[in-house]
């Protein structure tokens, strides 16, 4: 069995506690529609004026074109038939409405709804920071009677730009206000790693697959951890 790769040196003492959403503490992934998302999303984008290139650039997917026409309006790369903010807002809501479809299927990760209990116990202030929506989450959350764990969630309708950029994580310092040093962010992926680096937490690894270890150590992380449960184990000896 795989065990984890928790750095000795890691302090698990963190006064802010950031969790990714999908794939770390639910699995959304398996139960969305993302290709009736896209169907849906394509139309609108492509009707407000995005770059062609962009659909070229990102054939299949919802969130990284959502996050690359977000790019481009910030820097006025193009001009949109609709203002930029409506165009976001719209383009936000097609793809939560299909997240909402799927959610209530979700399952948690393992030893994650133990962990935020834990963590509530322990009064620490845990934000979720997602590029799905806030009210995605927090419906999860609801259906797991979780919502007392979690302070609050920094989604995609935030309209900040998406992990790996450092905005959002930022978001969750500002709104908690606490240090980049009293906190730590725990996620599935390269963007939540790249994320944390920039913002300056400390990042720990919720890597399911040998092959996810392996790519989070060649990348330097110290702390990895095969599922929530493995976390929460860390955790409690401490």
């Amino acid at each position: 069995m795989p065990m984890a790769n928790p750095d000795p040196r890691l302090d698990l003492s963190a006064r802010l506690w950031m969790f990714d959403f999908d794939n770390t503490l639910a699995a959304l992934e398996q139960t969305v529609d993302w290709a009736a998302s896209r169907a849906e999303l394509e139309p609108i984008l492509r009707l407000a004026g995005c770059p062609a290139e962009l659909f070229v650039e990102f054939p299949r997917g919802n969130l990284g074109l959502y996050n690359a026409v977000l790019q481009r309006l910030h820097a006025g790369a193009f001009t949109s038939a609709m203002t930029p903010l409506e165009l976001l807002q719209r383009a936000s809501n097609i793809i939560e409405h299909h997240e909402l479809a799927g959610v209530d299927q979700a399952q948690p990760m393992p030893g994650a709804a133990q962990l935020l209990e834990q963590l509530a116990r322990r009064r620490a202030n845990v934000v979720i920071v997602t590029s799905n929506s806030s009210r995605t989450v927090y419906r999860w959350l609801a259906r797991s009677r979780l919502v007392y764990t979690v302070r609050t969630v920094v989604g995609r309708d935030s309209l900040l730009p998406l992990k790996p950029a450092p905005d959002m994580l930022r978001r969750a310092l500002e709104h908690c206000k606490a240090h980049r040093d009293a906190a730590l962010f725990a996620g599935d992926s390269d963007a939540d790693r790249l994320a944390a680096l920039a913002a300056g937490v400390r990042f720990v690894a919720i890597a399911r697959s040998q092959e996810q270890r392996a790519r989070m150590r060649r990348h330097g992380v110290g702390a990895i951890f095969e599922s929530p449960a493995e976390l929460l184990a860390a955790l409690t000896q401490t």
